[in-house]
């Protein structure tokens, strides 16, 4: 339990609550409109060149068996390059989560050695209660998630407020994906669900600020995500307060080495 508790406060970049509004009603998307493939494109698109992340963050995690809220450090880089730093009431290193390859590192403070393993697709809910694979999680907290591919898009709708929502099917016409975007063509909303059509986690990207960034990646960045992990019972909030996104961060950055004991034994630390 001290594991999930304090790693607890790790991966969960994203989460619930915020305030409700009531809808406008959807309207049918004429079957001409280009925006869904458009948008779509633009996204696919922005998840294939180099992309990393160096971020604080407040997170909150909520599971059946963890509540947790705690500021943390965090730095992400395609493909599934991942630290997390876990941060105890005064600013000092609780724990660090590496990801890179097929390995894991986990070190604890006090701990007098690193835990080391495989990297399964299961770690992050282990350690962290969420229920991402890394690359997933990767993709997610730079806000640039990678469309499933051998979709087709269905079911396009608009409102009112300048939203546009359309879900993606498989070769049987199963929903795999939801999409909803908001005005400005920005990612607001993603679903993605299992063949059986249950829904297996949900992202909703809000508060999108500008941001210096590569020419490659995009100039705003969404500081609140939230997800929803209903098969676990699991929901996790991140609210940024500093983001710089880069094209790429040093490797080393993403393998811990300790030097002494106490909260600051890995080197490295994400600044």
């Amino acid at each position: 339990m001290k594991r999930a508790v304090a790693l607890g406060v790790l991966l969960s970049a994203m989460g619930w609550g915020v305030g409700c509004r009531t809808p406008l009603a959807p309207s049918p998307l004429a079957a001409a409109d280009p925006r869904p493939e458009q948008w779509l494109a633009v996204l696919a698109e922005r998840s294939q060149p180099p992309a990393a992340l160096r971020a604080r963050a407040r997170v909150a995690i909520e599971a059946p068996d963890l509540t947790l809220r705690r500021p943390q450090r965090l730095a992400v880089a395609r493909p599934g390059r991942l630290r997390v730093e876990v941060l105890g009431l005064f600013g000092q290193v609780a724990a660090i989560l590496v990801a890179r390859g097929e390995h894991y590192q986990l070190y604890e403070s006090g701990a007098s050695e690193l835990r080391e393993g495989i990297l399964s697709p299961d770690l992050l809910w282990r350690v962290a209660r969420v229920d991402l694979a890394p690359e997933e999680a990767v993709n997610l907290l730079l806000g640039m998630p990678r469309p499933l591919p051998g979709l087709a898009v269905a079911g396009a709708w608009s409102r009112g407020d300048g939203d546009l929502g359309f879900t993606r099917v498989d070769g049987s016409g199963q929903v795999r994906e939801r999409y909803v975007f908001d005005a400005q063509g920005r990612l607001a909303e993603l679903e993605r669900l299992d063949r059986a059509g249950a829904r297996i986690w949900s992202a909703r990207f809000r508060d999108y600020r500008p941001v210096s960034s590569p020419e490659s990646l995009p100039g705003e960045f969404a500081f609140q995500v939230l997800l929803d992990f209903p098969r676990v019972d699991g929901r996790a909030k991140l609210d940024f307060q500093q983001v710089d996104l880069v094209a790429e961060l040093p490797d080393d950055l993403f393998r811990l080495q300790l030097h002494g004991r106490g909260a600051d034994a890995p080197k490295k630390a994400a600044q």
